[in-house]
């Protein structure tokens, strides 16, 4: 990676980190694509992660009051922790176009229901029933393509919790696997001395844009806040029907 490219991807990144602020995922969305034109998509991921994971400690910290609020998101993270696991022992042995295309899928499903004006919500019961499947498979997703808003984000939005509940939820998700992620690539010996300094060198970026994050979240609506969200997952369709393709 060149001298110009890194400040590219600086650059992009801490525009992407105050998205994440404020939406709560988009992160890997958004950053991955950008990363993996400059570079392999496996260090890619792996240059992500550290940054991500702080960005999603510090909402956390910020938001756990609501932890209680959020209540099939133990059974969720506990599922996601097992299944990040392996996916991170598939990232460098399964095509990552076979994960990105169920992605698309079940992405595509979601997003013609929310954009069709109908709201779907689950019942309490089924939530509890489905949560530990919904967050296997999403840390499974995140562990071997490095992204699961696709999975996580319809889910937590399907549970209907209140804005920045959902905000803490979605994050502590990611905070948990993050942990994981970083620990099985760490023992794996899938990082380099470069992807590692590269990662961590994003760190401070990441801490700028958590108060500027926190603005903004302050000071929309509900309704525009949920359009983002929306918004975010069309990019993220898009995204991967180019990667597909």
């Amino acid at each position: 990676m060149t001298g110009d490219q890194f400040v590219i991807i600086v650059a992009i990144a801490g525009v992407v980190s105050v998205v994440k602020n404020v939406a709560g995922f988009g992160y890997p969305l958004l950053l991955l694509p950008i990363l993996a034109q400059f570079i392999d998509v496996v260090d890619a991921v792996l240059i992500i992660a550290p940054s991500n994971l702080f960005l999603n400690v510090g909402l956390c910290w910020k938001l756990r009051e609501l932890h209680a609020q959020a209540t099939t998101l133990n059974t969720f993270v506990t599922a996601g922790a097992v299944g990040v696991v392996g996916g991170t022992l598939l990232l460098p042995l399964i095509p990552a176009q076979v994960f990105r295309l169920i992605l698309f899928l079940v992405l595509i499903v979601f997003l013609i229901n929310r954009l069709s004006g109908v709201k779907f919500t689950l019942a309490d019961s089924t939530a509890h029933r489905w949560a530990p499947v919904a967050g296997g498979f999403s840390g499974l997703f995140q562990g071997a393509v490095g992204v699961s808003g696709p999975l996580v984000t319809p889910w937590f939005l399907s549970v209907d919790l209140e804005r920045d509940t959902f905000v803490y939820s979605v994050s502590f998700f990611f905070g948990v696997t993050g942990v994981g992620q970083i620990a099985v690539a760490s023992l794996s010996q899938l990082y380099t001395s470069e992807t590692l300094l590269i990662g961590l060198a994003l760190i401070p970026l990441s801490a700028v844009s958590l108060p500027v994050g926190d603005a903004i979240r302050d000071r929309i609506s509900v309704s525009a806040f949920e359009r983002v969200v929306i918004g975010l997952l069309v990019i993220a369709a898009i995204t991967l029907l180019i990667r597909i393709l």
